[in-house]
């Protein structure tokens, strides 16, 4: 029995058939407009297996968290854990962060806070990878010409041909190993630009026992809050 799409989305731009499978074990078919039933069947069939085998394993997935309200005691993510959100009368419009006792942000910006929170994630994350990036290049004699950080949801960082980085705000929720291990990652395609066996033979080279990072961030980047 061929697995069925739980939805199909006709789009005039699309050029070639898509599936997708959401976390919960949603199955999304994009087609491009025009597409007969019997071009949708055959393409579902070629591709049962890896449906089926999908949409087992996403099942098991949890879809991604609720957006931030931003109200009071809220929890917000920092490096792998979560802390309290405070609002007090008075303070700095920016977003603060205070060791051992949470985030702090001004009621009066309560309306502005993803845009605080994203403030205070792109400086962080810069911060962070603009450290690993410079430490691991000087000890193995790579160049890269820039790095910047971007709002991607989907995509942890990037490598240009041009060896340019750009990292994901987001980085800033996970922990720091999972950081580290997107920015070596980015890192080594200085030197491979590819995903081949030699790229991560090299990889491995430079962070031993990466897998678990890599890991961890397939099962769990999806449960991240949106802002």
């Amino acid at each position: 029995m061929l697995p069925q799409p739980d939805e199909i989305i006709y789009d005039r731009r699309r050029k070639r058939l898509m599936v997708q499978v959401m976390p919960g074990g949603k199955v999304v078919l994009k087609v491009p407009l025009g597409t007969s039933r019997r071009q949708i069947s055959n393409f579902l069939e070629q591709h049962s297996g890896w449906i089926t085998q999908k949409k087992a394993h996403m099942a098991r997935v949890s879809p991604p968290a609720q957006a931030h309200r931003f109200v009071e005691g809220e929890l917000l993510w920092l490096a792998g854990r979560q802390y309290p959100l405070h609002l007090a009368d008075k303070g700095p419009k920016a977003l603060v962060f205070k060791k051992g006792q949470g985030f702090f942000l001004a009621s009066s910006e309560q309306k502005n806070g993803a845009e605080r929170l994203k403030a205070y994630y792109r400086e962080y994350t810069r911060r962070a990878v603009t450290a690993i990036a410079e430490r691991y290049a000087n000890k193995w004699g790579l160049q890269l010409k820039s790095i910047r950080i971007t709002g991607a949801k989907k995509r942890w960082g990037s490598c240009s041909q041009q060896n340019s980085l750009n990292f994901s705000l987001r980085l800033a929720m996970v922990p720091p190993e999972a950081l580290e291990y997107v920015v070596v990652h980015e890192l080594a395609h200085t030197r491979h630009h590819d995903h081949s066996r030699v790229f991560w033979t090299y990889l491995g080279q430079m962070l031993p026992g990466y897998e678990t990072q890599r890991s961890w961030l397939k099962q769990n980047g999806l449960k991240l809050p949106d802002f």
